[in-house]
């Protein structure tokens, strides 16, 4: 149902401000599930991170994008596509 999209390598950032939004923490998931759908949380960023999006999980209509796989501080997971603010 949704699609995936490998995408050439963009820089992104989880700013101060979007760690306040979601309460100091941003979870990084191994697959772009829930945790209903078996996903489980392989890390936390709990401080301002610079990554990289890599791939991304389109919306149910395929316009935009609603989950990440990033590549930051040698580590890679999934998170929500808002909880990474693109640079430049």
């Amino acid at each position: 149902m949704f699609k995936n999209r490998e995408v050439e390598a963009y820089a992104v950032s989880v700013t101060p401000a979007i760690l306040e939004k979601w309460n100091g923490e941003i979870r990084v998931w191994d697959t772009p599930q829930s945790a209903i759908e078996g996903g489980q949380v392989v890390d936390k960023i709990t401080a301002p991170t610079d990554a990289s999006v890599v791939e991304e999980q389109m919306d149910m209509f395929g316009s935009i994008p609603q989950r990440a796989r990033i590549q930051y501080s040698g580590k890679e997971g999934w998170v929500i596509y808002d909880m990474v603010e693109k640079k430049g």
